[in-house]
């Protein structure tokens, strides 16, 4: 955490409901990050988090998730943030808390790892069954082979060629993907991004979120916790219902090569040599 003092005080921030413009902020939390957050409280006291994004898509994302795509969702499920205020000329939103600990910091000494990944299973399956229209005339098997080449065509020298190889060998012409659809995704749904309070999971941080295969919602899991525990995975998809067709084979070797193809490219970007080397590792 960083001291409270480097929070960025700026005074357009008039489009905020009076409330939030008495935030007090504590500390920078996860100065690392792409989006800039800050806990603090309100004049009355009451915990919150004031999160600023570094591009207008990140906000609208986050803010089109929490809005139009979380209360339909049961409270039953999970645990999830509300939007207390905004500002967009600011880029920013005031995130009521999400009660639990990040389950990647305690999962160490965590008892409940069956509980917490079959709470994340049924909460995302729910996530990817809402229903949703999608205006995208582009079916994935077109859209996903092009989303790789526009990493590897934007690569600046960050891929090798055996790299950009594998990748289009695993993905093809996309034909793996006919007749899969576009559903409600959080895109960067893992540990990192759960709370656990003993009984219900949490989960936070929808900067990501948009329509996209559901795949890439298991994908961090079955490239990270589940090569670990494979049984964990097991435990994930008693709460997600079913095993889908494309949580196997070469529908999720596609997936895993364009994540992997996109690690690495932005992880070189921003210089973030863990994202690099768990991109390359993918691809092996």
């Amino acid at each position: 955490m960083l001291p409270a003092d480097q929070y960025l005080r700026t005074e357009n921030r008039i489009q905020m409901p009076p409330d939030s413009r008495d935030f007090t902020a504590e500390a920078r939390i996860s100065p690392a990050g792409n989006c800039h957050v800050w806990s603090g409280h309100l004049a009355d006291g009451t915990r919150v988090f004031l999160k600023q994004y570094p591009e207008t898509r990140s906000w609208l994302q986050e803010k089109q998730a929490i809005q139009q795509w979380l209360p339909h969702l049961s409270p039953e499920l999970a645990h999830l943030p509300q939007i207390l205020a905004e500002d967009p000329a600011d880029r920013t939103l005031l995130l009521s808390t999400v009660p639990g600990d990040s389950v990647e910091q305690i999962w160490s000494r965590l008892e409940q790892h069956d509980d917490v990944m079959r709470s994340a299973g049924a909460f995302l399956r729910a996530l990817h069954d809402l229903p949703f229209e999608d205006t995208d005339e582009m079916p994935l098997s077109e859209s996903l082979p092009m989303r790789l080449e526009s990493w590897i065509k934007n690569h600046e020298n960050s891929l090798s060629e055996a790299e950009i190889c594998t990748a289009c060998k695993r993905v093809g012409d996309g034909t793996q993907f006919l007749g899969d659809t576009r559903v409600p995704c959080h895109n960067d749904f893992q540990p990192r991004n759960w709370l656990w309070n003993g009984s219900q999971i949490g989960v936070i941080d929808f900067e990501h979120a948009h329509a996209n295969h559901p795949a890439f919602d298991w994908i961090r899991m079955e490239t990270g916790i589940w090569l670990q525990q494979p049984r964990l995975r097991d435990r994930f998809i008693e709460g997600y219902g079913i095993a889908p067709a494309w949580s196997a084979g070469s529908a999720r070797d596609a997936v895993g090569a364009i994540h992997a193809i996109g690690c690495i490219v932005w992880g070189t970007r921003h210089e973030d040599k863990s994202l690099v080397a768990a991109g390359r590792r993918i691809l092996r």
